[in-house]
């Protein structure tokens, strides 16, 4: 047997042996459905778009429901696969479209404790900015006001800031009844109930005893901030 015949006859082997790798390989894919597609990205594309695109990759789409998202209502914000992911043909791709930003109605927060609204506001999905305080009557750390106002509607995420009343809370004191007393003995009273004598007057009626307190500034029984300043008018 020369040369040139073993020559031809290894073509030969290698032909048949290539042809028949090649038949086998549309075989498999004829008979296992081996035909594959890359997904690609259906973010941000409405359904109707996406089915354009996908009807001659034999490639499904189902649309699995809406959920509140960043994407603008209506387009897809999450699929499964995701994109350029690698599958056989007839493969479902799994979408979720977009309802939009979800809303919330700011609460009426003013008068709670700033602490409560706090928790409040954040259960609602809005994040803390800024909070102001200043100095107002009413009870210490009590909201006065929201920014934005009550019932605005704002997205989750968005911050909200509050005014808060900073003042500490002053102790409330029951204005004693120092009428008939002795200055000394009144302002030993007063001293003891945190309270200041204020102005001094004098004045003369003569069936009442002297040196003794005859009208005060303000009438006792009455509540009032530690610390508050008492006139006083005397009799001489």
């Amino acid at each position: 047997m020369n040369k040139k015949i073993v020559s031809i006859s290894l073509l030969t082997i290698l032909g048949i042996v290539f042809i028949t790798t090649f038949l086998l390989k549309i075989f498999e894919i004829i008979y296992f459905n081996e035909k594959y597609y890359k997904i690609p990205n259906l973010k941000s594309h409405t359904i109707e778009e996406v089915k354009k695109v996908l009807e001659n990759n034999e490639l499904h789409i189902e649309k699995m429901g809406e959920e509140f998202s960043d994407f603008p209502i209506g387009q897809i914000f999450l699929q499964e696969p995701e994109a350029n992911s690698i599958v056989k043909k007839d493969r479902t791709v799994k979408v979720w479209v977009s309802k939009g930003k979800a809303l919330v109605q700011v609460p009426n927060l003013t008068g709670m404790n700033y602490l409560d609204a706090k928790v409040i506001a954040e259960q609602k999905g809005l994040i803390l900015d800024k909070v102001f305080t200043v100095k107002a009557q009413g009870k210490y750390n009590e909201v006065l006001a929201t920014d934005p106002n009550t019932d605005t509607l704002m997205t989750r995420g968005e911050k909200i800031s509050f005014l808060v009343n900073g003042a500490e809370q002053i102790a409330e004191i029951t204005m004693p009844d120092l009428i008939g007393l002795s200055f000394d003995s009144a302002l030993n009273i007063l001293t003891k109930n945190s309270l200041i004598v204020g102005n001094v007057e004098f004045s003369s009626i003569p069936e009442v005893g002297k040196n003794v307190i005859i009208k005060s500034s303000v009438k006792s029984g009455t509540k009032i901030p530690a610390g508050s300043a008492i006139d006083l008018t005397i009799n001489n």
